[in-house]
């Protein structure tokens, strides 16, 4: 019985070796699968750049957006720092953002979104493009489409962006409408529609209040050529 006993000891020793050496030599084939994979992504010449293309771009020419890129041939696509490359094409002037796409097995795309004009300023030869963040990032020989700003300072980034704050506010239907803006200071900004309305708008806070304020006071009608929105809560009408 002790024999019998003995044999089918050994029998399950022998069975629980051959699993463990199964075990072990799984996890050693996964291993040098994981190794294998990381050494191709990561270091091998086969998953490399070799094309950068860009797209999103009109004002911007897209041999400027591949130098501020920069980024390096041959480089690894995985190890290719995303944010420092995007981070250096948003240095361009008529970029507000970019993002990196990793195209494998060999290509870059860089997908801009290039800065719009909220209004325009006179720059003195041409006209400064103004965007929503109150950033001049062109200037063009002729007027474009959007309205005029005369302005106190043009120089004055904080004044151009409450400009820009308060213009992007306006109403869709009052917007199409726009003719020219002025601003004295930022607690001054007026609107002078087609058809010589004028809309004192104060400054750019409480913009959401003033916008919905304007649009019932002008859907109203009457003869009305001034509206004083500078105060939402008080308007006035003249």
């Amino acid at each position: 019985m002790s024999a019998e006993l003995d044999q089918a000891l050994r029998v399950r020793q022998r069975a629980r070796a051959r699993r463990r050496n199964r075990r072990f030599a799984a996890v050693a084939v996964g291993l040098l699968v994981v190794a294998a994979l990381a050494w191709l992504v990561g270091f091998s010449p086969v998953l490399v750049v070799r094309d950068v293309e860009v797209t999103g771009t009109v004002l911007t020419p897209v041999d400027d957006v591949r130098a501020a890129a920069a980024v390096p041939a041959g480089a690894p696509l995985a190890r290719l720092d995303g944010a420092a490359v995007t981070g250096r094409v948003e240095q361009l002037a008529t970029v507000a953002d970019a993002r990196l796409v990793r195209s494998w097995p060999s290509t870059v795309r860089i997908e801009v979104t290039e800065r719009s004009a909220v209004y325009q300023i006179d720059a003195g030869g041409g006209y400064g493009q103004v965007d929503s963040s109150g950033v001049v990032f062109t200037t063009s020989p002729e007027r474009s489409a959007v309205p005029v700003a005369a302005l106190a300072d043009a120089g004055d980034q904080g004044l151009r962006a409450a400009v820009a704050a308060a213009t992007s506010a306006l109403p869709q239907d009052v917007r199409e409408r726009l003719g020219s803006v002025s601003a004295g200071s930022v607690d001054s900004i007026s609107f002078l529609l087609d058809g010589g309305t004028t809309i004192f708008w104060g400054g750019a806070e409480q913009s959401a209040e003033k916008a919905s304020v304007i649009e019932v006071l002008l859907a109203r009608g009457g003869d009305y050529t001034t509206y004083d929105v500078s105060a939402p809560s008080r308007p006035a009408a003249s």
